[in-house]
């Protein structure tokens, strides 16, 4: 096995004190990923959308609940993946990943004062939206945290990392609902979150792995990247794929047939995505052993724009 090595990436000099916090700001949300916290707000907007299908809603506070709601998830993820990207620095570094805090632009200690920031607001922020909207985002909260600390790491092998994406993507869904005060149960709205959260973890939290396996590697992590290696573990993701696609298409068909647009776009989705990852070798360049995470992310950003704009019309 070859010896990984630390790979010094360059680092741009601040400017100057009035540069330094927009600076920072823009740094953070880099760290956090912009495409990241758009398919969060995405899958919150999901929820409320599919749950006021058949409910109504009166009176401003309503909305007030659940814009709120929206801010303290999006503050929830920025500290999960600002948490995260502190955590995996060194592991990060070796992978050769150009995000802030790996490549040296912006320092963990930093990062962490800025996420631990962002959990305050959280938690403040999803208090005015109601008690249950609070206690779902501390729970989001909780796995995210969970899914980095050095005495957890969640992390470090795939089922358990799987099961966090599992149900970080169930509360995501319920929390816009909750906000509203609109029980989160409708049948459209049931089958969206089973099966977009299946496709979060079956799919998403399998290939993000594929272009970190030297890291992954040296810090002892047991993902099935490292363990399977990647043509098993794309056979696995290329079958778990199709098994989300097939059964949303299949669900939709029997149980909520507005949404097979949606099934439809996640289906072709599924079959792009399995041709892609059976494709990739350890070999590649580490942009062409992204593809599969990129597919995985644009699947599932048409797939919510799909069913959003349904329902807005």
């Amino acid at each position: 096995m070859p010896t990984a090595t630390m790979r010094t990436l360059s680092v741009d000099a601040i400017s100057g004190p009035r540069s330094a916090i927009p600076r920072t700001v823009l740094l953070c949300l880099k760290e956090t990923r912009p495409a990241v916290l758009v398919a969060f707000q995405l899958r919150y907007l999901a929820g409320v959308a599919l749950a006021l299908g058949p409910a109504t809603v009166s009176g401003a506070l309503p909305v007030i609940q659940a814009a709120l709601g929206s801010l303290a998830w999006s503050c929830a993820i920025v500290y999960t993946y600002l948490y995260n990207g502190c955590m995996d620095c060194p592991e990060d570094r070796i992978n050769g990943s150009a995000r802030p805090i790996a490549s040296g632009r912006l320092s963990p200690r930093t990062a962490l004062a800025v996420a631990r920031a962002a959990a305050v607001a959280a938690l403040l922020l999803s208090a005015g939206a109601g008690a249950g909207t609070l206690l779902l985002c501390a729970a989001m909260l909780l796995l995210g945290h969970g899914y980095s600390a050095p005495r957890t790491a969640w992390k470090n092998n795939t089922p358990a990392a799987m099961a966090v994406v599992f149900c970080s993507g169930l509360l995501t869904y319920a929390a816009g609902p909750v906000a509203l005060g609109v029980p989160p149960h409708t049948p459209a709205l049931l089958l969206t979150a089973l099966v977009m959260s299946l496709w979060m973890a079956l799919v998403g939290a399998v290939v993000k792995d594929f272009s970190d396996i030297e890291g992954d590697t040296a810090a002892g992590r047991r993902t099935w990247a490292v363990t399977l290696g990647e043509r098993r573990t794309g056979v696995l993701v290329a079958a778990g794929a199709c098994l989300v696609g097939g059964g949303f298409a299949a669900g939709a068909a029997r149980w909520t047939p507005q949404l097979l647009p949606t099934a439809g776009v996640v289906l072709t989705g599924a079959l792009v995505l399995a041709v892609t990852v059976l494709t990739v070798r350890a070999a590649d360049p580490r942009e062409r052993r992204r593809r599969p995470y990129r597919v995985f992310m644009g699947t599932q950003l048409c797939a919510h724009l799909s069913l959003i704009g349904q329902a807005a019309v």
